[in-house]
């Protein structure tokens, strides 16, 4: 009946108008039809993305899937007579511009596994029609991965809410797996290309949390330590990844995934991660295949990441799980930008990337992140392990642990400005790379009335080399350090409060920052609001500043201070903001 259907529609997309697939990589912020609110009260509309004529062969089939409706014997091509099951859509190879519709307000069990690729252009799109609630899919931990595609490419997942949960993690006994909401991965040497998720809501996925290294005395019912790269942080909401086949020879391809997109989607109470993209190492017991996802220097040869990753305007929280461990974990990436999300109440970091070479991160608030499922962090923002050309910039890091943490082992170069960071408990700005990274700091803005430090770093990670200038560091709390050393040079930086300046600051700036409300307590992001970056605008200037027209001129600063105003604003300013008279 479908390759009836697919003959007969040959010669309607003859004659019918062709609408082009939408590109999600260029919708505007917070322009999609699907919101992140977690209700999914928004309805879902059925326009086809996609109807026209496929290379001369079919043209584009939209199917319909209706839990309680639908029956499996009919041609699913309508709404009037739609599919029932997963096992009937998991059972059909799709082509670029179809669509694979499930109805709003239906709930299925088990993994959706739909095979198939799209084409450039012409993407297989899996999502929703009818008004309610997203479609739900509840894999309940009786699948690895509630929603798969695996050497697939050229695909848009979008408006499903998705969850993969029992037993918790944590339970006694319980034999735990990695589990994810949705699972997108490749072992067949090839680029796999375009791979969008947008307007979800992934919830309550358990699963094993595996850490790379640590102590095994730490080992818990659903933590474990010492599993290495390629076993660990395999759990999580949304999972990119890659491997190789179970038998497979020295000298494997890598396969890349290139075109990577998270947007519009709220994620919540995932164990381990909110969204990985993971590289495959080929450190697992038993490998037969060297990987790719190490990097030993910054022009390692053997390094092939995955290419062009977005993620932008989502809503992570780990808010009633004690076993999220990272908002956004960030690895084996070659450009990349995660950018307007909110990240609430995570644990280990808000946003970490690792083996990571030209990613921005910006424009995010992250706060509240805690240490869980035993981990030794708990900071905002992690440019980590061999992290290159990394470039942080106008966040909002308020009430963590650390605020940002430079933990760029064996190498790496990283620029943080223009970000404000607020209230972090331990080390605002934490020093803790290795001999061979540096770190360009400037411009940023610390107010502090909880911690004992400003900026802090011990041992050999004080060998790194760390440059911080134009900053505002304002503390409440009595003789609040900032580490000094050889390696680190301060300058030019406005110190307000009862600090000790560090004597490699020869142009240091004292005096009242006089901000417009240094007491702000909120608003802050919710799933609706998206991040309330506008509420750090408190701590911009006003008249009387020592920070306005103090500052140095730095160039190559990127044009516009945290608030987007243009820099500068007459002679260059100190801190955040830039003074607007």
């Amino acid at each position: 009946m479908v390759a009836l259907h697919r003959l007969l529609s040959v010669a309607l997309a003859l004659t019918a108008t062709a609408f082009g697939s939408t590109s999600f990589g260029s919708t505007p912020s917070g322009s999609a039809a699907f919101g992140s609110t977690p209700s999914g009260s928004a309805a879902f509309g059925s326009a086809a993305l996609g109807s026209a004529h496929r290379g001369g062969f079919a043209a584009a089939v939209t199917f319909y899937v209706d839990a309680t409706g639908g029956n499996d014997a009919n041609a699913g091509t309508s709404s009037a007579a739609p599919w029932k099951s997963l096992a009937k859509v998991n059972a059909t190879t799709f082509h670029a511009g179809d669509q694979i519709l499930l109805k709003a307000g239906q709930v299925w069990s088990g993994q959706l596994w739909p095979k198939g690729s799209g084409a450039t252009g012409s993407p297989i799109v899996l999502g929703a029609y009818g008004s309610g609630a997203r479609p739900r899919i509840d894999g309940a931990s009786r699948v690895t991965s509630t929603v798969k595609l695996h050497n697939q490419q050229y695909w848009e997942i979008r408006g499903l809410e998705i969850t993969n949960i029992a037993p918790a993690t944590g339970t006694p006994g319980a034999n735990l797996k990695d589990l994810r909401g949705i699972h997108i991965d490749g072992d067949n040497g090839q680029t796999l290309n375009h791979l969008y998720v947008d307007g979800v809501y992934v919830h309550d996925v358990s699963g094993q949390v595996n850490w790379i290294g640590g102590d095994t005395t730490g080992n818990a019912p659903g933590v474990t330590f010492q599993t290495g790269w390629d076993r660990s942080k395999k759990t999580g909401g949304i999972v990119f990844d890659t491997t190789v086949p179970d038998i497979a020879a020295p000298g494997t391809a890598p396969t890349i995934l290139n075109d990577l997109l998270v947007q519009n989607s709220t994620i919540s109470d995932t164990s381990f991660a909110g969204i990985v993209v993971k590289q495959y190492s080929g450190d697992a017991p038993g490998a037969t295949a060297t990987g790719w996802g190490n990097r030993s220097s910054a022009s390692d040869p053997a390094f092939h990441p995955h290419t062009n990753v977005v993620i932008r305007n989502n809503y992570i929280s780990q808010a009633n799980t004690a076993y999220g461990c990272n908002g956004v974990y960030l690895t084996d990436v070659r450009g990349g930008v995660v950018t307007g999300n909110t990240i609430y109440q995570a644990g280990t970091s808000g946003i970490e990337a690792y083996f990571a070479d030209s990613v921005t991160i910006q424009h995010n608030e992250i706060y509240q992140t805690s240490k869980k499922a035993g981990g030794a962090d708990y900071n905002g923002i992690d440019p980590d392990k061999a992290t290159t050309n990394m470039l942080v910039q106008y966040n909002f890091v308020h009430d963590n642990g650390d605020g940002i943490l430079l933990c760029q082992f064996s190498f790496g170069s990283v620029t943080v400005r223009y970000n404000v960071l607020k209230s972090n408990t331990r080390y605002p700005i934490y020093l803790h790379s290795d001999k061979a990274a540096t770190a360009d700091i400037y411009n940023n803005t610390v107010y502090n009335d909880v911690s004992g430090y400003l900026t802090y770093g011990y041992g050999s990670s004080l060998s790194a080399k760390y440059t911080i200038r134009n900053n505002i560091y304002c503390s409440t709390k009595a003789n609040a350090v900032l580490t000094t050393s050889s390696t680190i040079t301060y300058g030019n930086n406005l110190y307000a409060g009862t600090l000790t300046i560090p004597s490699s600051d020869t142009t240091p700036k004292t005096g009242d920052p006089h901000f417009v409300n240094e007491n702000v307590s909120g608003p802050y992001g919710t799933p609706t609001s998206g991040p309330q970056l506008a509420t750090a605008r408190a701590y911009a200037l006003t008249p009387g500043s020592a920070a306005i027209n103090t500052g140095l001129t730095i160039s190559a600063n990127g044009g516009l201070d945290y608030a987007g105003a243009p820099l500068y604003n007459g002679a260059p300013d100190i801190g955040a903001l830039e003074y607007e008279s």
